[in-house]
């Protein structure tokens, strides 16, 4: 079953939208997904997320985290931190990429994601290749865990 998915939260360098619609729980797990596909896709096996201090946060994290765990990859989910700290984990804690949940400068009921895969950021066609990703259901399959530091 394909998730629907609202195209113009898919921008240039980041994904955001409305926490409550854009980003229900169905459509961010799927976003995991496909996300968690690509670090797969190459060689990757773990991740870092990180989530700022809006109320939508924690919900996202943990729905994007089951995606990225459901590709066969596995998360070391920081928990709140500012998005410098998660770039900061990337080379920290010798991981494949990681994603900070962040509404930025957007009003309170926004949230998004800026990912990245190594310590580059993913931007442009390869955002829109994550959309493809969902529409076509083109996931790779497997059980990865959660790890809290």
């Amino acid at each position: 079953m394909s998730q629907a998915v609202n195209p113009s939260i898919f921008r240039q360098y980041d994904i955001r939208g409305i926490a409550e619609t854009d980003l229900n729980d169905g459509f961010v797990e799927a976003l995991g997904h496909a996300y968690g596909t690509v670090i797969k896709r190459n060689d990757g096996r773990t991740v870092t997320i990180g989530h700022d201090c809006r109320k939508s946060g924690i919900r996202i994290a943990d729905a994007f985290a089951r995606g990225i765990n459901r590709a066969g990859i596995d998360v070391i989910h920081i928990g709140m931190a500012p998005t410098p700290l998660v770039y900061f984990s990337l080379y920290e804690l010798n991981v494949d990429g990681g994603v900070a949940i962040t509404g930025s400068h957007n009003p309170p009921a926004w949230n998004g994601f800026k990912l990245c895969q190594g310590t580059g950021s993913i931007f442009g066609a390869q955002i829109q290749a994550l959309r493809t990703m969902i529409e076509t259901q083109d996931f790779e399959h497997g059980s990865g865990r959660i790890e809290r530091q």
